[in-house]
């Protein structure tokens, strides 16, 4: 982990928060809070065998699943034990970049969103617990915009997702029904390139490139959390357990999976 200062409000980060001051005056977003004042190290997990274009991250009882771009509209989804051993991998599936992924409690189904600044917003159903995982439904968001992520809601069991006009923003975040029925949403400044989203409880994580911004599910920036690695910031995840967030972060170049410490609360 390279050294940095917490505490420190980077010309981003006050450029960010003056964009969600702007836009709370314009009705569209609260506003945004001071930086992170907790300190958060990443702990390196271990480095994918897989040298395919990362995107999207996902965690369920002790596998970690990584989304691959490999072209064509099409993404490969692994997934791998703590030691970054691959135990499945799927055939090509429809599912665009894959740019985020996310699994419901309640189907044990894993949600994969589209990604891309100029690909229409879609969350894609896939059965991954199958023997041939395939696409079982699409849900289409395309009216929220680009640059589509997702994070499944399973303390309210729906969706937040995440989309704009490309992937410079602004951007759009919607608390949705798995019919794709829009329950609510806000809208934020740009915070960096989206890379992923989470539900730590109430709490929106949302990962731009090495950063980390923690959102209220009315939009107000609660706290930004530097995620100081090299390469690309690739998918977020989550382990949600009791009133504590045990939370992964993907980079590229090399492809690897960091744990944040301590757990998030």
């Amino acid at each position: 982990m390279s050294g940095h200062n917490e505490g420190a409000i980077t010309r981003r980060r006050m450029l960010g928060f003056a964009g969600a001051a702007g836009l709370a005056g314009a009705g569209l977003v609260v506003g945004a809070g001071p930086a992170s004042a907790r300190t958060y190290g990443f702990d390196q997990l271990f480095e994918l065998p897989d040298t395919d274009n990362m995107q999207g991250l996902a965690y369920r009882r002790g596998r970690y699943y990584v989304g691959f771009d490999v072209g064509d509209g099409h993404g490969v989804i692994r997934a791998y034990d703590g030691s970054g051993t691959r135990l499945k991998e799927t055939a090509p599936l429809a599912v665009g970049h894959a740019a985020e992924l996310s699994f419901r409690d309640r189907d044990g189904h894993l949600y994969v969103a589209t990604g891309g600044g100029t690909n229409p917003t879609k969350v894609h159903v896939v059965d991954i617990a199958a023997a041939n995982p395939q696409v079982i439904r699409t849900i289409d968001f395309a009216s929220l915009g680009n640059s589509g992520l997702v994070a499944v809601d399973n303390r309210r069991d729906g969706l937040l997702v995440h989309a704009g006009p490309d992937d410079d923003g602004p951007f759009v975040f919607a608390f949705a029904g798995f019919d794709g029925t829009v329950r609510s949403q806000f809208t934020l400044e740009s915070q960096g390139v989206p890379q992923g989203l989470e539900m730590a409880r109430d709490k929106i994580l949302y990962y731009t490139n090495n950063t980390i911004t923690v959102l209220s599910r009315k939009g107000t920036i609660l706290e930004v959390i530097d995620v100081p690695e090299a390469g690309e910031s690739e998918g977020l995840a989550v382990a949600n357990a009791g009133t504590r967030t045990r939370v992964f972060a993907g980079f590229n170049k090399p492809n690897r999976i960091y744990a944040m410490t301590p757990t998030f609360s």
